[in-house]
């Protein structure tokens, strides 16, 4: 069966710029654009660079014991410059109006603020919009209680995974403490106001590096930029390797994996006590499949950002439960809140499978408790 090829039309002169942006993107400072007042202000600044130590029988590709990564810094906070991995975590409230003022150590770069779906002068993809140079003040509403992440946006493939990521939760109007959820099995469950209450709250972040990336500069492999030939052969990379991945350093919320030992740090590992609600925000910051095995039951109540059966969209989803060792996948960038709660004491698995998205390869595993006593 032939494949019907339906030709573009001519592109009008004044339109012809709007093209070029997927090749030559411009650049553009200042902000916040049609500016709102703010409920809340953030600072952020890109990229921050640092080492990642690496624990003892890890290594990088040529032998290395640290891993250079660029970061996201919070410029207001004193602390290790700022910087941390994954970025510091943005916490807001549902109807907030963000502003959050971006700057850059040197080149350009963006924030996407993945699953927020704010205006395109505020989403960051810089292809479709701008990359931004010198500072440039993002402004969004926060309408969904749930989790996200926020990550550079140009030369997407290789900033994300060199660690220009950061968790974004928008808690519901009750506060951090509360999850939105519609889950009536819960102890504490509010059915007025669709929430939870929560006793722990802990982030898996579970990702990958290939180390040989991390030699890269921020422009490796990135289309050249040719407005008069944007199309043209010579402006396409011919010996670039983004598209190999091939993931030899693993970790959980930037804790690196030693294989074979469960992660015990307590960024990573949750302790609760019998009978408390315990929120897990568990999200795909990686380029393989991942699969997770859990030894406790766990309620999904929240999905990519929604929480699942609350109004408006109660018709369409649910919360559903995955049974203690099932596993489960999640590929790049999807989120899951995990409610966990366990009448019984005891030490229960969490363990991540990194699998090869083609052929199911499994690369490494890392593991870690939820203890409850």
């Amino acid at each position: 069966m032939a494949i019907t090829v339906i030709p573009r039309g001519d592109v009008p002169l004044g339109q012809e710029h709007e093209f070029f942006k997927f090749v030559c993107p411009p650049t553009f400072g200042g902000g916040p654009v049609d500016a709102q007042p703010a409920t809340i202000k953030f600072a952020r600044k890109l990229d921050v660079m640092a080492d990642l130590p690496l624990p003892a029988g890890v290594k990088t590709y040529n032998g290395g014991n640290s891993l250079r990564l660029w970061l996201i810094a919070d410029p207001n906070d004193s602390s290790s410059n700022g910087a941390t991995f994954p970025a510091k975590t943005i916490r807001t409230k549902k109807g907030d109006v963000v502003w959050v003022d971006t700057g850059f150590s040197f080149n350009t770069h963006t924030i996407h603020w993945h699953g927020i779906e704010p205006t395109p002068m505020n989403d960051g993809v810089g292809h479709t919009s701008f990359e931004v140079s010198g500072n440039f003040t993002y402004q969004f509403a926060t309408n969904t209680a749930g989790t996200y992440i926020y990550h550079c946006h140009k030369n997407t493939v290789l900033h994300f995974i060199m660690g220009l990521y950061g968790l974004f939760v928008v808690d519901p109007p009750q506060g951090p403490k509360f999850a939105a959820a519609n889950a009536p099995g819960a102890f504490g469950f509010d059915p007025v106001n669709f929430s939870v209450p929560i006793d722990v709250e802990a982030a898996w972040v579970p990702g990958e590096f290939d180390s040989i990336w991390n030699d890269l500069g921020h422009n490796a492999f990135m289309q050249k930029c040719d407005q008069n030939d944007p199309a043209g052969a010579g402006t396409f990379t011919q010996n670039g390797f983004l598209n190999r991945f091939r993931p030899d350093i693993v970790h959980i919320t930037g804790v690196v994996s030693v294989p074979g030992n469960p992660i015990t740090d307590p960024r990573v590992s949750v302790a609760a006590k019998t009978n408390q609600n315990i929120l897990v925000r568990l999200v795909h910051a990686g380029y393989t499949v991942q699969e997770y095995t859990l030894g406790l039951d766990a309620t999904v109540i929240g999905e990519d950002g929604h929480p699942l059966g609350v109004p408006p969209f109660d018709k369409y989803s649910f919360p559903f439960v995955i049974p203690a060792n099932t596993p489960f996948r999640l590929t790049s960038a999807r989120r899951y809140d995990l409610l966990l709660n366990s009448p019984n004491a005891g030490v229960f698995p969490f363990q991540v499978k990194f699998m090869d998205w083609i052929n199911g390869t499994v690369y490494q595993t890392a593991q870690t408790t939820v203890t409850v006593v």
